[in-house]
């Protein structure tokens, strides 16, 4: 075989090597001018919304926590190399070994580059390590601002806040000493060995003393940590799961603590053994401390615990854990909110007659009949006009229409920014920029065609009630709830599409934004770093815009409040609010900790699947109301809880950031209301804990849980599923809002409504509600239980009734021929009087209809049950009269019949013309020319019947 030797590659060119130079220089400067524009770029915005100083605040504790904590592992690093190389022996191998050559070479090289190679170690493993500090900023900034709670556990005597707002940085700084101190050690050894200090072959002991010592005094820093880590240990105890119950148990208190006590005395021993064997030979004593600290964590940490959970506290366990239940039961009561529930008896007798129907017209005329799934599709159908618009959910809230408190559905029309007409930088970023109005309905009302009455409608917006708290005159969105991270640029050469006109919308009306929101562009180095945050070459070079071009950024209203109050949760529902003509976003925050003692956890499987709350929290507050400009996207924070201790921290945190509830103008006040997702995680844990006596708690009576929603209705999704003790899947019912007069109470109030049922019971147990208003009474939570000795049905119960009616179950069969699907609507329970009413829309839908469908869901019947009766009806009036009867109107002193019926009857002929024209007209509009016959034909008619009216009132007064 012939052997050839392969030639050596030929040396690269210079021309070569300087692109490749150039090449790395490039893409280094990519990526730290990339992190270096968005730096930037977000003080910007920061700025723009007048509060640099929490980007300042943020940015500098990062910084900050990094630098200190690099410093001091790049210190301990170099401290103990350096004393490593003083204790090197220098050859400390023996002649012949393995080991001999390597090590030798070693040396060789590192003898004139020691200290260069001690600075770059050090460096490396100080910014390795020194790097996860940053992840330490809320923990650092809560532990700095945090405040008393005035409660002490029940433990240790400690006030809540140590656990809350100091224990988890005491966790955060003892996880990466020990890290630290363990990689340091190995290091060391590792060293050590390299220079000789350490000989596995060496004649008559493998370790020089001096190496011995160094190294005994790295692991007794990490006993001492050990030690640490026990008392943090006994603290966390008050968040234990050992027992029935959330929170430190009788074996907890009477077995763990004091091991874990021992513990840290062994692990004190542990240490003080290890300093001591600096003056003797071998690792004997250091060997006999860790033995004597396994058997204890494994014999008293372990075992003991065990022995005492099973042969003293399970044989007598209601007596010996009902003082921990009681804890348990009074923390989480105070951290969700529960301590100062009303509990008010409420009769619900089966007296309620047609006179008090009349009495309670105020209720009567509020309860909803639209259901908010439902009629999303129907507004969606109706009111999304374009394609590039849409509307994504929809509110409920109330309004003053005319002299009345009125119940109403609400809904803004958002950018689609997933169907913006031919796709690219241009549309995307400078033409389709916002959404444009919003759609208002009463929640009572229903038109002849079964779909709602459009109050507030159309593109522009018309007002049909002229009550100026309805007008819109700023309808432009470009801050939104379903906005994307995607940014628009504004104020450019490109005009913006605004909305359509003329016949079908074939022309559009343009717009070039005022508005004081957003960055201003800027010169060449700001496009620069503009282009660089967003990777978009076009911000660059685009001759579309100028330097006085605005950026809209963080469109998304949850994200332009998370910035602005990183340590607040926003709710699922944000909604939408007309104020002195303009659309704003009310959005709820929430101050959240996991840390709270005893206090259970969060179920959180009722909330919607997505954004919103966190899981495993167990304290939780809405301590603040944020408002958000749709249009120019200014936020306020106002404090509604400053009682809160988190809240009063974060206002430490960020002065000038929130504002307190008084500053709060008096239009969005009557629109404030009490967020659906706490009060679900409340009632949620109000199921087991209405029970505050800590032995019938642990026993287990009188659990209830939430009723089960006999809708079919379209249903947001949840984040868990449910099954009742046989196995059955069921749907929890979401508590509604419900504006109405209280038993006892004069005034109307907007209340958020939860029904509960006995565990694995159909029947009603309670029901409880949350005021919404007025400012001085939100908050307040009131529980009516209900009497134990009487069966009240339950709502799931009154379905079942309503399906198994052959009546209804025979007009249902009706309704849904011709390929038709019924819906049945929400369940909602009315409290009136003492009685219990329930009422359940009932809708139809071309079969195959859904939100992106052709098939409108429209308004059909509703049901009314009450005392065991059931009526169906076309109408609430109509089924309430079939169920109580009608109330005869007694004649005035001459016996005619009441003033004004006739004009009552004109002004709602003129009305229904009124809106008959809308309707033609947006018929015209999208070229439906059938449809606009049609509506004019119905004016026509509705003023010819007006005006006949109107004669025979003439002629029979002789005017």
């Amino acid at each position: 075989m012939i052997s050839r030797e392969v030639p050596p590659p030929p040396p690269r060119s210079r021309a070569r090597q300087a692109l490749s130079v150039l090449a790395g220089v490039a893409f280094v400067v990519l990526v730290f001018g990339r992190w270096v524009a968005t730096l930037w770029t977000d003080y910007l915005w920061y700025e723009a919304m007048g509060h640099p100083q929490v980007w300042t605040t943020l940015v500098v504790t990062r910084v900050g926590l990094v630098a200190v904590a690099t410093a001091v592992a790049f210190g301990l690093f170099l401290v103990n190399l350096w004393v490593v190389d003083q204790l090197s022996p220098r050859g400390g191998f023996i002649a012949g070994s393995p080991d001999e050559e390597l090590l030798e070479r070693f040396q060789e090289w590192m003898e004139p580059r020691a200290a260069r190679v001690r600075a770059g170690v050090s460096a490396f493993f100080g910014i390795l390590i020194g790097l996860g500090a940053g992840a330490w900023w809320e923990d650092w900034l809560r532990f700095r601002h945090g405040g008393a709670f005035g409660i002490e556990d029940p433990i240790f005597g400690h006030d809540v806040s140590l656990y809350v707002f100091d224990v988890p940085l005491f966790r955060d700084v003892f996880g990466w000493f020990f890290q630290l101190l363990l990689v340091l050690t190995l290091i060391v050894v590792a060293v050590h060995y390299l220079n000789g200090g350490i000989a596995v072959q060496r004649p008559g002991g493998r370790t020089n003393p001096a190496v011995k010592a160094h190294i005994s005094l790295l692991l007794g820093g990490l006993v001492l940590l050990k030690a640490v880590g026990y008392q943090l240990d006994k603290w966390d105890l008050l968040s234990s799961s050992r027992g029935r119950v959330f929170g430190a148990s009788f074996t907890d208190v009477n077995a763990q603590i004091p091991a874990l006590n021992l513990l840290i005395i062994i692990s004190l021993v542990a240490a003080v053994i290890l300093v001591v064997n600096l003056r003797f030979q071998g690792w004997t004593l250091p060997i006999v401390a860790v033995a004597l600290w396994l058997v204890t964590s494994i014999g008293v940490g372990g075992i003991y615990p065990a022995l005492i959970q099973r042969f003293r506290v399970l044989p007598d366990e209601v007596n010996k854990e009902a003082p921990y239940v009681a804890h348990n039961i009074r923390f989480t009561r105070e951290a969700y909110g529960l301590s100062d529930v009303e509990v008010r008896p409420f009769a619900a007798t089966n007296d309620l007659t047609a006179a008090d129907l009349e009495e309670n017209q105020d209720t009567i005329g509020n309860i909803r009949l639209w259901d908010p799934g439902v009629l999303l599709i129907t507004y969606r159908q109706l009111q999304n006009i374009r394609t590039y618009y849409d509307i994504t959910d929809v509110d409920v809230d109330r309004y003053r229409i005319g002299d009345d408190l009125t119940q109403v559905m609400i809904a803004a029309r958002q950018l689609d920014e997933f169907n913006i007409p031919e796709p690219g930088w241009v549309n995307e970023h400078l033409v389709y920029t916002h959404g444009f109005g919003a759609v208002l309905s009463p929640a009572n009302d229903v038109t002849t065609e079964g779909k709602p009455d459009l109050l507030v409608r159309d593109i522009p917006p018309v007002n049909l009630t002229g009550d100026p708290d309805l007008e819109i005159t700023q309808p432009r969105i470009y801050f939104a709830d379903s906005a994307t991270s995607n940014f628009v640029i504004v104020g450019t050469r490109q005009p913006e599409v605004d909305f359509p006109i003329g016949t079908a919308g074939a022309n559009v009306q343009h717009n070039s934004y005022d508005g004081e929101g957003g960055v201003p562009l800027g010169g060449f180095f700001r496009r620069l770093a503009w282009s660089l945050r967003f990777g978009d070459l076009d911000t660059l070079i685009s001759g579309q815009l100028t330097p006085d071009s605005k950026v809209l950024m963080v469109r998304n209203i949850r994200d332009r409040v998370r910035r602005l109050a990183p340590f607040l949760y926003a709710d699922a529902d944000p909604y939408t609010v007309i104020v002195d003509g303009r659309i704003k976003w009310v959005m709820d925050l929430y101050t959240l900790t996991d840390r709270y003692p005893y206090s259970a956890r969060a179920d959180t499987s009722r909330l919607n699947d997505g954004p919103g709350l966190p899981n495993g929290f167990n304290y939780i507050r809405n301590s603040v109301k944020a408002v958000v400009d749709a249009f120019d996207g200014d936020v306020t924070l106002y404090v509604i809880d400053p009682e809160d201790p988190l809240i009063q921290m974060n206002q430490r945190v960020f002065p000038g950031v929130f504002r307190p509830a008084s500053e709060m103008p008096e239009e969005l006040i009557e629109h404030l209301r009490y967020p659906e997702d706490l009060f679900r995680v409340q009632t949620d844990i109000y199921r087991l804990y209405h029970v505050t006596d800590p032995r019938e708690f642990f026993s287990g009576v009188d659990p209830w849980q939430i009723a089960r929603d006999p809708s079919n209705s379209p249903r947001p999704k949840l984040r868990g599923t449910f099954q009742d003790s046989s196995g059955k899947s069921f749907h929890p019912m979401l508590p509604y809002y419900l504006l109405m007069k209280l038993p006892g109470e004069e005034e109307l109030s907007f209340l958020l409504m939860q029904p509960f049922t006995p565990r694995d019971r159909p029947n009603m147990v309670a029901f409880m509600v949350a005021k919404s208003g007025p400012l001085k009474e939100y908050g307040e939570l009131i529980d009516f239980s209900l009497p134990a000795d009487s069966q009240i049905d339950g709502p799931g119960q009154v379905g079942d009734f309503i399906n198994q009616d052959p009546t209804i179950s025979a007009e249902f069969t009706l309704l849904g021929q011709q390929g038709s699907k019924v819906i049945q609507g929400n369940m909602l329970v009315v409290p009136i009087e003492e009685s219990l009413l329930y009422v359940q829309p009932i809708y139809i839908q071309a079969s195959g209809g859904g939100a992106s469908e052709s098939g409108i869901p429209q308004f059909k019947r509703v049901v009314v049950s009450y005392a065991g009766e059931i009526e169906i009806a076309d109408s609430l009036d109509e089924a309430l009269a079939k169920v109580f009867g009608k109330v005869e109107t007694p004649p005035d002193d001459g016996g005619e019949p009441p003033v004004g019926s006739v004009e009552d009857q004109i002004a709602e002929l003129l009305a229904k013309a009124q809106a008959a024209f809308l309707d033609a007209d947006l018929a015209l509009r999208r070229g439906d020319l059938a449809t606009y016959a049609e509506k004019v034909e119905e004016a026509r008619e509705a003023v010819a019947e007006a005006n006949r009216l109107l004669l025979g009132t003439d002629g029979g007064t002789g005017a």
